[in-house]
């Protein structure tokens, strides 16, 4: 009897602990991306001339920010003021030029007011290019699709003390790896080392200033550690901070389980300015075994960075968690598959019609909007246009509903399951007790 009470127990503190055991790690967290609109490339000149320059601009900017992080901006010279990042500019020389802006740090020059004026398209867009994309920021980006994570190492013109730290960043490396194995999920490539030189810095002046590090002339090494889609993970170390130890604290973050009392803001650190495409999606898609951008995965991790200590609320409200979910009552997303003999035989001249079907009502195209939240960037005065990206052709990314069912259900039914063993046990401990009595 009390062997069967004690495996009634055994079976229901299982079950408890896989229906709140949580799919995701921290480094599978850091890959979705819930505001979708981290910066803005804000051009200012004075309002007499904005409208010129809006229309020679804003063709290139909406090609070079196509699939980033980055959308475009416009303030007059006489508003800027009252743009809370320029705010300290009152009662001086009126602004002009283009800048790169996040809430909560300062502007980072990217065009001079000479710059912004010129006609010449291809200095324009070179110059654009600078805030999404650097030589460097691309090899840290190509290693965080399938690596563990990336530790990022700025160095300096002390050549002693990047060596030192370059030795710390290769031996946590090398512990983590070890590590990885017995993880809650393991990855296959372990944390790589990536360098800035400090030739290199005014290159990567964007990363760098995104990351919140120093990028005009550091007098000391700094090194963060990077997960997901180039967000930072934990703070950055600066000098004599940066040791093999405290690194490997940081990374050993990575491979926890989503569910962990770990502090929500070091699942949300700052995110570099980045392009990400479909073919950066769809090498995430393969690399995780689910779909970062799919909504019913950000309602999940949403409602996951919702709760525990420090919460994250996107946009300062439970919104993402409660009423995507209304939207998504209705929401699914299917892989379609053809024969190609019978679309060859019936795509044929005969035909003219059998293209029509391929755009019929039983498929349902995603439109995803390019608005821009009015509380990511205040003061901005926004284009307000959107582009349709619906299309009738099957998403690579595309994931059947089934294999994306919320963990809600999969709770209800190891509860159910946890009901039912305990009623086969309660009954088995009920007939042995009756036996022993006779």
């Amino acid at each position: 009897m009390r062997a069967a009470v004690f495996s009634m127990c055994v079976a229901s503190a299982l079950l408890g602990h896989l229906a709140h055991a949580c799919k995701y790690s921290v480094r599978d967290v850091a890959f979705v991306d819930l505001t979708q609109e981290s910066y803005a490339f804000l051009t200012i000149s004075s309002g007499s001339d904005l409208d010129a320059i809006k229309a020679r601009i804003q063709p290139v900017a909406t090609a070079v920010f196509l699939d980033s992080n980055i959308r475009t901006g416009w303030l007059s010279s006489e508003d800027a003021v009252n743009h809370p990042g320029f705010q300290s500019n009152q009662g001086r020389l009126p602004l002009t030029g283009a800048f790169l802006y996040r809430d909560g740090l300062k502007p980072l020059p990217l065009m001079i007011p000479d710059e912004v004026n010129d006609v010449d398209t291809n200095r324009n867009w070179s110059r654009m290019e600078r805030a999404v994309h650097s030589p460097i920021r691309q090899q840290a980006v190509e290693h965080l699709l399938s690596a563990y994570a990336v530790i990022l190492v700025v160095e300096t013109k002390d050549v002693q003390e990047n060596a030192r730290v370059r030795l710390a960043a290769q031996s946590a490396a090398a512990t983590l790896a070890k590590m990885i194995p017995e993880m809650p999920k393991p990855v296959d490539v372990p944390p790589q080392v990536v360098v800035v030189p400090y030739d290199m810095i005014q290159a990567e002046e964007a990363m760098l200033w995104g990351l919140e590090m120093t990028h005009l002339k550091p007098d000391k090494p700094q090194v963060a550690v990077l997960i997901g889609r180039g967000r930072r993970l934990g703070p950055t170390l600066k000098g004599d901070e940066i040791t093999a130890g405290k690194l490997q604290q940081i990374l050993a973050v990575a491979g926890q389980d989503c569910e962990c009392d770990l502090d929500r803001s070091w699942m949300q650190g700052p995110m570099i300015p980045v392009r990400w495409g479909p073919e950066r999606q769809q090498s995430a898609y393969n690399n995780l075994g689910f779909d970062p951008d799919n909504p019913l995965v950000k309602a999940e991790i949403s409602r996951i960075l919702a709760r525990g200590k420090n919460p994250i609320r996107v946009n300062g409200t439970d919104s993402i968690g409660s009423d995507l979910d209304m939207l998504l009552l209705g929401y699914s997303e299917e892989v379609l598959s053809f024969d190609e003999s019978t679309i060859g035989s019936s795509l044929t001249p005969a035909e003219p019609d059998a293209t029509e079907t391929t755009t019929s009502s039983d498929v349902s195209p995603i439109v995803e909007s390019e608005g821009m939240d009015n509380k990511s960037v205040s003061g901005i005065s926004k284009t307000g246009e959107s582009r349709d990206t619906s299309s009738t052709e099957t998403h690579p990314l595309s994931v059947a509903a089934d294999e994306e069912s919320p963990s809600s259900t999969r709770s209800v039914l190891l509860m159910l399951s946890g009901f039912c063993i305990f009623a086969i046990v309660g009954g088995l401990v009920v007939l042995i007790t009756g036996r022993s009595r006779k």
